[in-house]
């Protein structure tokens, strides 16, 4: 596993759950069931101006080197984020909050703290 690829792969699904909640908040949070107030809606843009950018974080450091500090710090933090917000999806699905289509997030949030725990944690990386 090349972490350069997997930086591509986490800009991609970053960029398309930030795009979509800062763009069409409303319409993006309908497919998993939850109506969005304004004050709702302008958290869902915030949320969304900030997984943009994430993702433009990953696309921007694909080429930099596994060993640099950078990297693990990013990497460790990601993984954090995803271990800490993997529960809190799960419920929300779990609860009728969001829909079935809740588990397509929990899913990937799974997805997302393996993949950065596997290269935050990987030995012979600096």
């Amino acid at each position: 596993m090349k972490l350069s690829t997997f930086s591509i792969i986490w800009a991609v699904l970053y960029i398309g759950f930030g795009l979509g909640l800062l763009i069409i908040p409303i319409q993006f949070m309908a497919t998993y069931g939850v109506t969005l107030d304004s004050s709702g809606t302008l958290m869902a843009r915030s949320f969304g101006a900030a997984l943009t950018a994430y993702a433009l974080t990953f696309y921007l450091n694909r080429n930099t080197a596994a060993t640099d500090k950078g990297w693990h710090n990013l990497l460790l933090t990601s993984f954090i984020y995803n271990i800490v917000d993997t529960p809190i999806v799960l419920m929300a699905t779990l609860d009728g909050v969001m829909n079935s289509m809740g588990w397509m997030p929990v899913g990937l949030h799974v997805f997302l703290a393996a993949t950065f725990g596997y290269f935050t944690f990987k030995k012979g990386q600096g």
